[in-house]
C-alpha cells in the first residue's frame, strides 16, 4: 500500500514538472524570434563587424587589422555601448557642423586657426576623421577657421600695412617651463653672485593632472597662430617639451631677435586650493630692469586688461618683479601671464579646455597689439 502511494506522488511530479518546461521553451522561441524580426527591421542596429567597445575602426569593408586606434582617454566610453558612426562635416559652417554632431551624440570640441583663404568659421577637419565608429557620447574635435581680425583692437585690421605703416613688430613667445626641471642654477642677473635654478617643473592640475609646461606650449602656440595673422613676426623660445633652455637663455632668445615684446606664459600654483585668477608680472625695482621698466608696465598694462575682458577671470593685478632671472637678463620689454591656479579645482579644469585656451591666446593677442599699435 505504502509502495503504490510512493509511485503516485512520483507521477504528479512528473506532470508539475512538463507543465512548467512547456511554457517556459516557448518563452525562449518567442524572444529570440523577437530579436531577430528587430535586427531585420533595423530596431537593433548590431556594430560593423571588428569594431570594439571604445575604439575607432575604418568602415568593415576597408578595415585592416592596424586600422583601429584606441581614443584618447577623454574620448572613451560614455557608458552607453551604442556604437555610432562619425558624419563627414568638413567643409560645412561650424554651427551646422555641431548641430549634426551633436544630434548623432557626439561632444564637440572647438580648435580655432587663421581663416587663410576659407571661409570664416567653415571647419577644416575633424577629428576621429568621418565614417569612423566610436561609441556614442565620444569627443569629436573641429579645426575652424577663425575670422582673425576679429583679434585685432578696434579700428584695426590684419593688413601689415594698414596697422603698422610697414613696420614688422617682433614678439618673443616663451612658453613657461620644459619637460624635465634642470635644478642646476645660474645668476639672478648679469654679474650677480645670488643663483636660482635654471628652470624649475611648473605646476601640475588638482584634477586633470595636466602639466604647466604642457598647457604653456599649447597657449603659445595659439598665440603665435593669431599674432602672424596679424604680420606680427613670431620667435619661439621653445616648439616642444624636449629641451633644456634656462631662464636667462630664454631671455638671450628674445634679446637675439630685438623683440618689441618678450610674453612669458606661465600658471600658477598655492597650497591652497581655493586661490584663483589671472595676473600679470611686469620687471621693475632694479638697475639690470630699470631702462625697460615703463615699456614693460605698459604693455602689461594693456594685456591684462584684454585678458580680463576676454576671459572674465579673478582679476589678481599687476604685480612687479625684481627677483626674476628671465626679466633681469632680458634687454627688451617682458611680461609674464600667469592664466591661473591648476592648484584650484574649477579653474585647473578650465584651464584644459581648449575654449579657455583659446580665449587666452585671443586676450593676449588683443593686449600685445593694442600695446604694439599704441592704443
Amino acid at each position: 500500500m505504502a509502495i503504490g502511494r510512493v509511485a503516485r506522488l512520483d507521477r504528479a511530479r512528473t506532470r508539475r514538472k512538463r507543465t512548467f518546461v512547456i511554457p517556459l521553451l516557448g518563452v525562449v522561441v518567442l524572444a529570440v524570434v523577437a530579436i531577430g524580426t528587430g535586427v531585420a527591421l533595423g530596431i537593433f542596429r548590431a556594430a560593423p563587424q571588428g569594431v570594439q567597445k571604445g575604439h575607432v575602426a575604418v568602415p568593415a569593408s576597408a578595415a585592416a587589422p592596424s586600422a583601429v586606434a584606441s581614443l584618447p582617454a577623454s574620448e572613451e566610453s560614455s557608458g552607453t555601448g551604442a556604437m555610432v558612426e562619425v558624419p563627414n562635416v568638413t567643409g560645412k559652417s561650424l554651427s551646422d557642423a555641431e548641430t549634426l554632431l551633436t544630434i548623432a551624440g557626439f561632444v564637440v570640441s572647438r580648435v580655432a586657426t587663421p581663416a587663410g583663404e576659407a571661409a570664416t568659421g567653415t571647419v577644416l577637419a575633424q577629428e576621429p576623421a568621418s565614417g569612423s565608429v566610436v561609441e556614442r557620447g565620444a569627443q569629436v574635435t573641429l579645426t575652424y577657421a577663425e575670422d582673425s581680425a576679429a583679434v585685432a583692437p578696434s579700428g584695426k585690421t590684419n593688413d601689415p600695412e594698414s596697422s603698422t605703416n610697414g613696420r614688422v613688430y617682433v614678439v618673443c613667445v616663451d612658453p613657461g617651463h620644459q619637460d624635465k626641471a634642470n635644478s642646476s642654477t645660474e645668476p639672478i642677473g648679469p654679474g650677480s653672485t645670488t643663483m636660482k635654478a635654471k628652470v624649475s617643473g611648473g605646476a601640475t592640475g588638482a584634477v586633470t593632472k595636466q602639466r604647466e609646461p604642457d598647457f604653456t606650449l599649447k597657449v603659445s602656440l595659439r598665440l603665435k597662430r593669431l599674432l602672424e595673422a596679424q604680420g606680427v613676426k613670431v620667435v619661439m623660445t621653445r616648439t616642444t617639451g624636449a629641451v633644456d633652455i634656462s631662464n636667462a637663455q630664454r631671455a638671450a632668445v628674445g634679446n637675439r631677435a630685438k623683440a618689441d615684446l618678450l610674453i612669458r606664459v606661465h600658471a600658477d600654483g598655492s597650497t591652497n586650493g581655493d586661490v584663483r585668477g589671472l595676473s600679470t608680472l611686469y620687471p621693475a625695482g632694479n638697475d639690470w630692469v630699470r631702462p625697460y621698466t615703463a615699456k614693460s608696465l605698459l604693455a602689461a598694462k594693456a594685456v591684462h586688461h584684454a585678458l580680463l575682458l576676454t576671459t572674465g577671470a579673478v582679476d589678481r593685478g599687476i604685480v612687479q618683479r625684481s627677483d626674476m632671472t628671465g626679466f633681469n637678463w632680458a634687454k627688451v620689454p617682458s611680461l609674464i601671464v600667469e592664466c591661473g591656479f591648476m592648484s584650484n579645482p574649477a579653474e585647473d579644469k578650465l584651464l584644459a579646455s581648449d575654449a579657455y585656451q583659446a580665449k587666452l591666446a585671443e586676450g593676449m593677442t588683443r593686449g600685445i597689439l593694442a600695446y604694439l599699435w599704441g592704443e
